[in-house]
């Protein structure tokens, strides 16, 4: 084996999964104030989430070919040249570009996780799989951290379409800053994988370990993704907050999340199977979402820091899972086979990015109104951790 770089590897990756992530949610962070003046209503934002995610799901389930065929870090440039051109059609383009911009946007963000995995779990050690794959993970909160704060200045700048530009253009730069990196970084080509996509799906299924993690992922990024969606939108309309405070209090539960996600997967490694560490958050996020509805359902002049802790909390759990799953993963999965691996399980990951927020979004449409919805979501992370509890006390976990 070459001299592995593990600093390097968790910094390129980590860099990588901060851009595509705020290219990812950046839309949702400026829809109540950019939606009206196209003519759409904020909760449609669900439909363009749901859009980059159906992508990102099928992107996913080819990446194993795409690491076999160009590589690792080839295949990650890709992604955020993909990005790059999601971004800019965004902005540039009529409003019936915009669905299109999604698709680009989903697929560069379904090839990166399987891609970092590859990377990852060559070069660090097998004691530190869950802080190394947590802290890459914190790219995501980065990302939407970054996005919140970001994105309103930009709108009261250079305004939105300049604002979406200028992220493509950031995208493009960081795919050459990894250039140099890629011959000490890159892992050793493996041979294409043997099973076509739903072959891949029906082999994870069939495996009642990996099905209860990938229906667990499927959970947990539902109710992620409402909360990443929506939080901005419940605090402005719902509770009457300025965009900017909404945008701000998102971005400072992501500071909450990063920080959580990397004690989650130190915790992994040293004192709790990672499994109990996921069946954990289940249960806290379920408690996190019923507290969040509340305050929507009755608390509309709720203290500031009364809201402030309820989403750090929702924040910290239902963002702080991604580092100890991929540590899970990991540890049953022969290195080999993780790429293709994690893109299956990641389908259902987004699965659930892709269904929560279109279903919540159209519930809101429909009268359920925020803090119903939230109450609802919290069923799914608590059906989730029971699942997982239950394949593990049958000895598949």
């Amino acid at each position: 084996m070459a001299q592995p770089h593990p600093w390097l590897a968790l910094s390129t990756t980590l860099a990588v999964q901060v851009l595509v992530t705020m290219a990812l949610v950046s839309a949702s962070v400026l829809a109540p104030a950019v939606a009206p003046t196209l003519g759409v209503a904020p909760e449609r934002i669900g439909l363009y989430a749901g859009v980059g995610y159906l992508l990102a799901m099928v992107s996913g389930l080819r990446s194993g070919h795409g690491v076999a065929a160009v590589g690792a870090l080839r295949l990650t440039q890709w992604a955020l040249l993909s990005c790059a051109a999601g971004t800019v059609l965004a902005g540039l383009g009529p409003v019936a570009t915009l669905l299109p911009a999604a698709a680009l946007i989903g697929v560069g963000y379904g090839l990166v996780n399987p891609a970092a995995a590859a990377v990852l779990n060559h070069h660090v050690p097998t004691t530190a799989r869950g802080l190394f794959f947590s802290t890459k993970q914190t790219g995501v909160p980065i990302g939407v951290a970054l996005a919140g704060l970001l994105m309103p200045l930009g709108l009261v700048t250079i305004g939105w379409r300049a604002t979406a530009v200028a992220l493509g253009v950031a995208c493009v730069l960081t795919a050459l800053a990894v250039q140099p990196s890629v011959k000490r970084l890159e892992p050793p080509r493996m041979p294409p994988p043997p099973d076509g996509s739903l072959r891949l799906l029906v082999t994870v299924w069939r495996q009642p370990g990996l099905r209860a993690m990938s229906l667990a992922s499927l959970a947990f990024a539902t109710t992620q993704q409402v909360f990443v969606t929506f939080l901005v939108s419940l605090l402005n309309l719902g509770l009457g907050w300025t965009l900017a405070a909404a945008a701000g209090l998102l971005a400072v539960s992501q500071v909450a999340s990063a920080l959580a996600r990397i004690a989650f997967g130190v915790i992994g490694d040293r004192w709790l199977a990672p499994w109990r560490v996921l069946v954990g958050l289940g249960l806290t996020m379920a408690l996190s979402c019923v507290a969040l509805g509340a305050v929507a359902l009755g608390w509309r002049d709720a203290p500031l820091a009364v809201v402030a802790v309820v989403a750090l909390a929702c924040a910290a759990t239902a963002m702080g899972w991604n580092g100890v799953f991929f540590a899970a993963l990991a540890q049953r999965v022969p290195r080999e086979d993780l790429p293709r691996i994690s893109g299956a399980t990641q389908f259902f990951t987004f699965g659930g990015g892709m269904a929560g927020p279109l279903l919540f979004g159209e519930s809101v449409r429909a009268g359920a109104g925020w803090g119903w919805g939230f109450v609802a979501v919290a069923l799914v992370p608590l059906l989730a951790a029971w699942n997982l509890a239950r394949a593990s006390r049958a000895g598949r976990t």
